[in-house]
């Protein structure tokens, strides 16, 4: 009769443990996905950044902030603007490759400090001061 009694007590603490296990195994994928997805979109906003600090006339004319993404194929010439919505159109497409489809960013320049926004489902992410 002990024997059962144990058996039975062990099998309890065990499932206990492995029910622990399992919680703990499913917050740490949902946590490394999130980290995943904030850390692909951090890598599409450094490059808005790079492409921001390349079109220092379109910031200061606040292109950034009123330009309707759009893509552009002037190679030589482009206007500020022109580049800035080729810009947005380009950071848009690769914010939804990488993040999700109903991934949206957005920049918004006053002077020539920029603050680039990104909005997720799960979660967002703000990088500002730019340039």
């Amino acid at each position: 009769m002990a024997t059962l009694i144990e058996s039975l007590t062990a099998l309890a603490v065990f499932a206990v443990g492995s029910s622990a296990s399992a919680v703990w195994l499913a917050q740490s994928i949902t946590r490394t996905h999130e980290a995943s997805t904030w850390l692909h979109a951090l890598a599409e906003v450094t490059e808005l950044e790079s492409r921001l600090r390349a079109n220092p006339d379109g910031v200061r004319a606040g292109d950034y902030h009123y330009a309707n993404p759009a893509p552009m194929s002037c190679a030589i010439g482009c206007s500020p603007r022109a580049i800035a919505q080729d810009d947005l159109y380009r950071f848009n497409t690769d914010i939804r490759r990488a993040v999700g489809r109903s991934a949206q960013g957005f920049a918004r320049c006053v002077g020539q400090h920029c603050t680039v926004h990104v909005r997720w489902p799960s979660g967002g992410l703000d990088w500002g001061g730019l340039p």
